[in-house]
This record gives structure tokens, sequence and C-alpha cells, in this order.
């Protein structure tokens, strides 16, 4: 009769190389998925890049905010005052802000035309911004370049959003500038790996998405 300890021997080998598998199979994935991390900013910054040159001798037609993370609305102030435009959208606004308690604590709004700034109070998330902004450049007719302001990690979900919900009636060209931010604070950097899972899952919600049937007036 063979002896017990050898078929424990045998379910310790057995368990030894599950554990190293589910460890490579882990580390694999890691390693993938830190890498698209890595592209996605660069594809950001790349869009910074675009942004800068394309608006390099030109204002755009309207500056429009993305709220949520904070430093968004001051950037866009100081890119505002950068290329004289007061014509700006914040999109995704608490309801109980106004533009004068919004721009009251930053120094660079006080050469703004407040009357050129406008507030969506609607949108709670990155599809409502976007739908948001499809509204308010369909009302205004005259609004062709376009551009959006969010943080770095935050701008390829925003351009496939953007690009989804538009229609082939649609004359807007979308830019996009992020705040850089730094992924040397542990904060950050888990927003960022959300970030990119947040990215997939808008794929995939998105790739259900008949653009056609958003109307101005459904919008």
């Amino acid at each position: 009769m063979e002896p017990s300890y050898r078929f424990d021997y045998k379910k310790n080998i057995s368990y030894s190389k599950l554990i190293s598998r589910l460890f490579a199979f882990s580390l694999t994935f890691f390693l993938i998925y830190s890498f698209f991390c890595y592209f996605f900013i660069l594809s950001s910054n790349k869009e910074n890049t675009n942004s800068s040159e394309f608006f390099f001798n030109r204002p755009p037609d309207v500056i429009v905010v993305f709220t949520g993370d904070t430093g968004r609305i001051p950037y866009a102030i100081e890119q505002a005052k950068k290329f004289k435009q007061s014509n700006i959208l914040i999109t995704g606004v608490y309801s109980k802000n106004t533009v004068e308690s919004l721009l009251r604590p930053l120094e660079d709004a006080a050469d703004l035309d407040i009357n050129q700034l406008s507030i969506d109070y609607t949108a709670r998330n990155t599809i409502e911004n976007a739908i948001a902004t499809l509204r308010h450049l369909r009302e205004h007719k005259t609004l062709f370049n376009v551009l959006i302001i969010s943080h770095d990690y935050h701008l390829m979900r925003i351009k496939l959003t953007m690009n989804k919900l538009r229609t082939g009636h649609d004359d807007f060209e979308f830019f996009y500038s992020g705040i850089k931010t730094d992924y040397s604070k542990w904060r950050n950097l888990k927003i960022l790996y959300k970030e990119v899972f947040k990215l997939f899952r808008a794929y995939i919600f998105l790739s259900f998405w008949d653009a056609e049937i958003i109307t101005t007036e459904s919008i």
C-alpha cells in the first residue's frame, strides 16, 4: 500500500503549480494593463500637443470644461486668458453654484466677460457632459473649433464619447487639453488605473449607442 505522505506530496506539487500559474497570469495581466496605462498617457499628451499646434495663432470658438476633479475650472480660465476667449461652457456644475460663485475665488477670471460664460447643471458623468456639450453646440451654430478641458487621464474617454455621440450632421472639431497629473503619487496612479478600466467599459456601452437618435430636441 502506497504511503499517504506520497499523496500529500503530490497535492503540494499540484497546489504549487496552480499558485505559480496564477502568479504568472496575474503578473502578465498587470504588465499588459500597465502598458495600456502608459499608452493612455502618451495619447493624452499627443492630444495636448495637437491642441497647442492648432490653436497657435487662433483662439477656440468655445472652451468646454468637463467638471469632476479639482483644478479644471482654474485651468480653463488660464487657457481662456491665454487665448483671450471668454466663451466658456462649464458642464456638470453643482446646482447651488453660479457663474459668480465659481469665478469669485479665481484671480485670473477678472478679465473675463461673464455674459459669455455658460453653465450646465444637468450632467452627472462623462456621457452626460458630452450630451450637454453637443446640445450647447447645436444651439449655437457659430461654434466649430471646440477646446475641451479636463485632466490628462480623462481625455481619451472624453474623446471616445464625443466621437461616438456626434452625428454626420455635426460640423464641430474637437480638441483636448488636459491638466498634467503627477503619477508619482499613489492616489493619482490609482485614478489612472481605474480610468483605463472606465475607458474599456465606456467603449462597450457606447458600442450599443445609436448616435442618430440624439437630436437637438431629445438632448
